[in-house]
Formats: structure tokens, sequence, C-alpha cells
């Protein structure tokens, strides 16, 4: 009877410790295995994310149920509305009754469980070239032309109350004759110089792209941001678009619609 107890005991030791464990960690993981994300960019990058995993979708549209599913859109960094969307050559937006929208300017949308955010950036003019020449040096590169972008992002990336400061630089599509064409992205921060993006290419300014931040934003609402750079071939209608993380002391990309 008293090792009858003991099993009886040990039985509602082990129950109420299962129930704690699960209740601790069980339900977050039902919770996150719930949980998705599908971004929509320009007219045929699509991204999925679910379970820390990015998959892009992009190649095969027609697989995947994603038409007349509800998106909050954005144009141009705005937001404008929660819309329809349906795909043909491009996305189309409908309101509740079906009825076409009209939306100007570079799509972006998303539908999910995730809280997505995105953060307002101003492109701003480089007054000060000592960072751009610094990056020409450090590629042999000596500047023969005009640049055809040339700009910065001040942003606070780290959260840590200073600005970083995103750079632009590139002499893609250049009518000038040149021996060779570039583009770079790096950042700034306490005049130290991470690279981000970097393309180079002989004299043919036409075969390389011109790069473009697209959104800063928090994927998951864990206040780690990322970024969107997408990159706009001269004679290809859609641009390449590259999701960066920071991860490992470096800029990497999570996810790309190649």
């Amino acid at each position: 009877m008293k090792i009858r107890k003991i099993y009886i005991f040990l039985i509602i030791i082990f129950i109420v410790f299962f129930c704690v464990m699960f209740y601790l960690f069980g339900l977050d993981e039902i919770k996150s295995s719930k949980q998705n994300l599908t971004i929509l960019l320009g007219h045929n990058t699509v991204w999925q994310y679910n379970e820390k995993q990015w998959l892009n979708l992009s190649k095969n549209l027609g697989r995947y149920d994603l038409n007349w599913k509800k998106y909050h859109v954005y144009s141009n960094q705005e937001y404008v509305g929660d819309y329809l969307l349906w795909h043909d050559d491009q996305w189309y937006a409908f309101d509740d009754n079906k009825e076409a929208v009209s939306l100007e300017g570079d799509l972006l949308a998303y539908m999910g469980n995730y809280k997505l955010s995105f953060y307002p950036f101003s492109e701003e003019e480089i007054e000060d070239y000592s960072s751009v020449n610094e990056v020409l040096k450090r590629y042999n590169i000596s500047l023969s032309s005009e640049l055809t972008s040339a700009y910065h992002v001040p942003f606070d990336f780290d959260h840590d109350g200073s600005i970083e400061d995103f750079y632009i630089v590139s002499n893609a599509f250049t009518q000038d004759e040149v021996d060779t064409t570039f583009s770079f992205v790096y950042m700034v921060k306490d005049e130290q110089i991470s690279m981000i993006y970097q393309y180079l290419d002989g004299g043919n300014s036409f075969n390389i792209c011109k790069p473009y931040f697209t959104s800063f934003l928090d994927v998951n609402d864990d206040s780690i941001y990322e970024f969107i750079l997408s990159c706009g071939g001269f004679s290809i209608s859609e641009p390449i678009h590259m999701l960066y993380q920071y991860r490992d002391n470096a800029f990497k990309i999570a996810i790309s619609s190649e």
C-alpha cells in the first residue's frame, strides 16, 4: 500500500512537471508554428517567413494561394490601406466589394500574424565625401565620371541613440566613358565603414544595376531592424530585392528575389 502511494505521488509530480513545462515552452512553440508572414514586393517578388525560416515563392507564384487575400498595402513608404490583391502580370488591388483600386508607386504589402513595423527614412545629399573616397580607394577606383547615385540615409539602426549613415554611391548608367562601373552600399558608424553591397564591372555602365533602399523595418517585433535593398537594371522590368539583417558583426542577406 505504501509503495502504491509512492507511485501515485511520483506520477502526480511528473504530470505537474509536464504541465508546467508545456505552459512555459510548449505554448510558445505552438504559437510560433502557427505564425506566418507573406511579403509582396513590386510586381513578382513574394517572400514567406514561417517558423523562423525564409522562403522565396517568387518563381512559382501560381502554385501558391495568394490571390484575393487581404493585405496591408504600402506605396512609396506610405500606408494606403488594406486591400484584396490579385496577381496577373503584376499585383492589382481591390476593395471589399472587389472594385478596382488604383495604386501608384512601388508596392510593398504583407499579410500574416507577425507584427511588422515600417520606419520612415529620407535620402540626404552627401556633404563629406571622405568615406566615399575611402571606399573607392579600397577597390582601386579613380573617379573619372559623374556619380549617378550619391546620397546617404541617416538611421539609428542599432537602437543606441546615435545615428548611423547608410551610403549609396554608383556610376551605373553614366553616359561617360569609364574603365570601371560600380555600385556600393555601406554603413558608417564611429568613422568605421561596413560594406553592405558592392558590384563592379568593366566599362559598360549599363551592365550593372543601381541600388536603392526600399524599406527599413522590424519583421517580427523583436526590436532588431532589417532593411530591404533593391537594385534596378537598365533593361530589367523587375528590380532585384534583398532583405538584409545584421548578424555576426556583418550585414547578410536573409532572402533575395533571385
